[in-house]
Protein backbone atom coordinates (compact mmCIF):
# COMPACT_ATOMS: atom_id res chain seq x y z
CA UNK A 1 0.00 0.00 0.00
CA UNK A 2 0.94 3.54 -0.24
CA UNK A 3 -0.14 6.16 2.55
CA UNK A 4 0.19 9.22 3.13
CA UNK A 5 0.11 10.18 6.79
CA UNK A 6 -0.51 13.68 7.93
CA UNK A 7 1.20 14.48 11.53
CA UNK A 8 3.91 12.15 10.62
CA UNK A 9 6.24 14.15 13.09
CA UNK A 10 4.20 14.03 16.08
CA UNK A 11 3.88 10.90 18.42
CA UNK A 12 0.98 8.90 17.50
CA UNK A 13 2.13 9.70 13.62
CA UNK A 14 5.56 8.68 13.87
CA UNK A 15 4.52 5.27 15.88
CA UNK A 16 1.91 4.75 13.00
CA UNK A 17 4.58 5.27 10.36
CA UNK A 18 7.65 2.96 11.53
CA UNK A 19 4.20 0.00 12.19
CA UNK A 20 2.74 0.84 8.51
CA UNK A 21 6.95 0.76 7.15
CA UNK A 22 7.16 -2.22 9.30
CA UNK A 23 4.58 -3.97 7.49
CA UNK A 24 5.87 -3.39 4.02
CA UNK A 25 3.45 -0.47 3.10
CA UNK A 26 5.25 2.65 1.20
CA UNK A 27 4.81 5.72 3.79
CA UNK A 28 5.11 9.23 2.49
CA UNK A 29 4.47 11.84 5.76
CA UNK A 30 3.75 15.62 5.95
CA UNK A 31 4.01 17.85 8.85
CA UNK A 32 4.03 21.35 9.64
CA UNK A 33 6.73 21.49 12.61
CA UNK A 34 4.69 24.16 14.35
CA UNK A 35 6.22 25.12 17.84
CA UNK A 36 3.09 24.03 19.70
CA UNK A 37 5.24 21.17 21.40
CA UNK A 38 9.30 21.68 21.61
CA UNK A 39 9.91 21.59 17.55
CA UNK A 40 13.29 20.01 18.26
CA UNK A 41 11.42 16.53 19.38
CA UNK A 42 9.19 16.57 16.06
CA UNK A 43 12.94 17.10 14.23
CA UNK A 44 14.25 14.04 15.88
CA UNK A 45 11.31 11.98 14.94
CA UNK A 46 11.93 12.95 11.53
CA UNK A 47 15.43 11.51 11.60
CA UNK A 48 14.46 8.66 13.25
CA UNK A 49 11.37 8.15 10.46
CA UNK A 50 14.42 9.13 7.89
CA UNK A 51 16.62 6.08 9.44
CA UNK A 52 13.52 3.66 8.28
CA UNK A 53 12.95 5.25 5.12
CA UNK A 54 10.05 7.66 5.71
CA UNK A 55 10.19 10.50 4.07
CA UNK A 56 8.51 13.81 5.48
CA UNK A 57 7.57 16.86 3.83
CA UNK A 58 7.06 20.20 6.02
CA UNK A 59 3.96 22.06 5.36
CA UNK A 60 0.33 23.24 5.87
CA UNK A 61 -2.23 20.54 4.24
CA UNK A 62 -4.77 24.75 4.20
CA UNK A 63 -2.67 25.12 1.40
CA UNK A 64 -3.96 23.12 -0.80
CA UNK A 65 -1.29 23.16 -3.38
CA UNK A 66 0.81 20.54 -1.25
CA UNK A 67 -1.78 17.83 -0.96
CA UNK A 68 -2.18 18.49 -4.27
CA UNK A 69 1.13 17.98 -5.56
CA UNK A 70 1.92 14.74 -3.10
CA UNK A 71 -1.27 13.48 -4.88
CA UNK A 72 -0.19 14.19 -8.05
CA UNK A 73 3.13 12.55 -7.70
CA UNK A 74 1.69 9.15 -5.60
CA UNK A 75 -1.38 7.00 -6.16
CA UNK A 76 -1.95 6.62 -2.85
CA UNK A 77 -3.87 4.13 -1.33
CA UNK A 78 -4.62 5.07 1.84
CA UNK A 79 -4.68 8.51 3.61
CA UNK A 80 -3.71 8.11 7.60
CA UNK A 81 -4.87 11.82 9.31
CA UNK A 82 -3.55 12.61 12.31
CA UNK A 83 -2.46 16.04 11.79
CA UNK A 84 -4.58 18.42 14.13
CA UNK A 85 -3.72 20.75 16.91
CA UNK A 86 -2.61 19.56 20.53
CA UNK A 87 -4.21 20.77 23.29
CA UNK A 88 -7.67 21.30 23.79
CA UNK A 89 -7.57 23.56 26.62
CA UNK A 90 -5.81 26.05 23.91
CA UNK A 91 -8.51 26.14 21.73
CA UNK A 92 -10.48 27.76 24.66
CA UNK A 93 -7.60 30.51 24.25
CA UNK A 94 -7.25 30.47 20.59
CA UNK A 95 -10.59 29.04 18.73
CA UNK A 96 -9.81 29.84 15.52
CA UNK A 97 -6.33 28.00 15.83
CA UNK A 98 -7.95 25.05 16.66
CA UNK A 99 -10.76 25.02 13.83
CA UNK A 100 -7.50 26.14 10.89
CA UNK A 101 -5.35 22.97 12.14
CA UNK A 102 -8.28 20.70 12.80
CA UNK A 103 -11.26 21.42 10.56
CA UNK A 104 -10.46 23.41 8.48
CA UNK A 105 -7.19 20.62 7.95
CA UNK A 106 -9.42 17.91 7.53
CA UNK A 107 -12.49 19.38 4.77
CA UNK A 108 -9.19 20.40 2.90
CA UNK A 109 -7.84 17.17 3.10
CA UNK A 110 -11.20 15.49 1.78
CA UNK A 111 -11.34 17.89 -0.96
CA UNK A 112 -8.03 16.55 -2.59
CA UNK A 113 -8.61 12.99 -1.71
CA UNK A 114 -12.14 13.47 -3.51
CA UNK A 115 -10.62 14.42 -6.59
CA UNK A 116 -7.71 12.06 -6.32
CA UNK A 117 -7.74 9.55 -8.81
CA UNK A 118 -7.86 6.38 -7.80
CA UNK A 119 -10.04 7.27 -4.91
CA UNK A 120 -8.59 5.82 -1.63
CA UNK A 121 -9.30 4.76 2.03
CA UNK A 122 -9.27 7.47 4.80
CA UNK A 123 -8.77 7.24 8.38
CA UNK A 124 -8.49 9.51 10.77
CA UNK A 125 -8.34 10.63 14.40
CA UNK A 126 -9.87 13.12 16.64
CA UNK A 127 -9.20 12.46 20.27
CA UNK A 128 -10.55 15.95 21.36
CA UNK A 129 -13.84 14.51 21.56
CA UNK A 130 -12.69 12.37 24.58
CA UNK A 131 -12.06 15.67 26.44
CA UNK A 132 -15.47 17.43 28.22
CA UNK A 133 -17.22 17.35 30.99
CA UNK A 134 -15.03 20.14 32.48
CA UNK A 135 -17.10 23.07 34.74
CA UNK A 136 -15.36 25.71 33.08
CA UNK A 137 -16.96 26.07 29.71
Amino acid sequence: MSILVTGAAGFVGTHVSLALKKRGDGIIGIDNFNSYYDSSLKKARRLLLKTHNVFITEGDINDNRLPNKLFDAVAFTHVMHLAAQAGVRYAMENPHSYVHSNIACLVTLLEVCKSANPQMSIIWDLSSSVYGLTQKI
